[in-house]
């Protein structure tokens, strides 16, 4: 039989991609409430933060109306004032986005 050496739990959950997978949608929720205090009411929960690649800003939205609304609000310039490294907000319609 071999012997296999004890390993400490939390090391290896600390090391573990699950980790990294919630650390960074720890990440991306924070962004969305900040995000959503910057908004008028009525765009609230009309949107998702689904990810942020190389500085740009990845938005689900419904419909394209929505999408119209929060590009003609200038929410880039809205961003940047908060978080200057995003550079660019990408609008990703998903007809199956159910608003709550």
């Amino acid at each position: 039989m071999k012997n296999h050496s004890i390993k400490n739990i939390t090391e290896i959950l600390e090391n573990s991609s699950l980790v990294k997978i919630v650390q960074r949608a720890n990440q991306l929720n924070e962004l969305n409430e900040k995000i959503q205090s910057l908004l008028p009411a009525q765009f609230r929960k009309l949107y998702r933060i689904v990810n942020l690649v190389e500085n740009h800003l990845i938005i689900e939205v419904p419909n394209a109306t929505i999408s119209q609304g929060l590009q003609q609000m200038q929410l880039l310039s809205m961003i940047q004032k908060i978080y200057p490294q995003i550079d660019e907000c990408v609008f990703k319609i998903n007809p199956d986005f159910k608003l709550s």
